[in-house]
C-alpha cells in the first residue's frame, strides 16, 4: 500500500511540472497574444522620434500592437499668438487640432527657398488631410510688404495652397516658437509634443516618413472637420 501510494504521488507530481512547463513555454511564446507593446526608442528631437522594432517588418505580426512611446523629453508646442490676420481658415488655435498631427510650417511668400517647399507641402496635405494630418502654414514677414494679408492671399491662390494660413505679423508666433529661419517645419503629435523639427529645404523624403510614422500612433483623429474658406 505504502509503495502504490508513493508512485501515486510521484505520478501526479510529474504531471504538475509538465503542465506547468508547457504553460511557461506558450506564455513566452511571442505568438501567444495578438496584442503586443512596441516601446520606441528616442532619437533627438532635430532627427525626430520614430518607432524601430528589431523584429521584421510583417504587417500580420502588428495587428492590434499598442505603443508606448516616452514623451518626457519632447517640449509641448506653444500656442498660436498674437495672430493678425487668417487664410483658407476660420480663426484657429493650435489647441482646436487636438488629436491632429499638425505640420507647423514659417514661410514668407517672397522667400525663394519657401517657394521650393510648397508643391511638397500641398503634395503631403492632399495625401494625408483625411487621415488626421493639418498644415498650419505660420506667414511671418520679412519685409512691409509682406505684412498685407490681401498680397498673402494673392500668393496663396497663385501657389495652389489650400491649407491653413496664420498670418503672423508681429512675430508672435515666430518668437514663442524660437524660430530664426525660413523656412522651417515643426512636427507635432497627437498629443501637442514636437517629435521634430527642420529647418530650410530638403529633407522632404524623412520629413514624410515621420508624418506616416506619427499618423500610425493611436489617439489620431480622422473626424475633427477644418472649416477650409479658401482665399478670396
Amino acid at each position: 500500500m505504502s509503495l502504490n501510494y508513493n508512485i501515486s504521488i510521484l505520478i501526479i507530481s510529474l504531471g504538475i511540472v509538465c503542465l506547468t512547463f508547457v504553460f511557461v513555454a506558450n506564455f513566452d511564446n511571442p505568438d501567444f497574444s495578438n496584442t503586443k507593446v512596441v516601446i520606441s526608442s528616442r532619437l533627438s528631437q532635430a532627427s525626430a522620434l520614430s518607432l524601430h522594432n528589431t523584429q521584421e517588418d510583417n504587417n500580420a505580426k502588428y495587428y492590434k500592437t499598442q505603443f508606448k512611446i516616452d514623451k518626457s523629453q519632447f517640449k509641448r508646442a506653444p500656442e498660436f499668438t498674437q495672430v493678425t490676420g487668417f487664410v483658407n481658415t476660420k480663426p484657429l488655435k493650435l489647441s482646436d487640432l487636438g488629436g491632429k498631427v499638425v505640420l507647423v510650417h514659417f514661410w514668407t511668400y517672397n522667400c525663394e527657398n519657401c517657394k521650393h517647399t510648397i508643391p511638397h507641402l500641398n503634395d503631403w496635405y492632399e495625401k494625408y488631410a483625411n487621415k488626421g494630418f493639418v498644415i498650419a502654414g505660420i506667414h511671418t514677414p520679412e519685409f512691409d510688404f509682406e505684412k498685407n494679408l490681401d498680397n498673402v492671399k494673392d500668393a496663396v491662390k497663385d501657389s495652389r495652397i489650400k491649407y491653413p494660413i496664420i498670418q503672423d505679423n508681429n512675430y508672435g508666433t515666430w518668437n514663442a516658437y524660437g524660430n530664426r529661419y525660413w523656412p522651417r517645419d515643426y512636427l507635432v503629435d497627437n498629443e501637442g509634443f514636437i517629435r521634430y523639427d527642420h529647418v530650410g529645404e530638403g529633407g522632404y523624403s524623412e520629413t514624410e516618413n515621420i508624418i506616416q510614422s506619427l499618423l500610425t500612433e493611436p489617439g489620431t483623429n480622422l473626424d475633427l472637420n477644418l472649416t477650409v474658406t479658401g482665399s478670396k
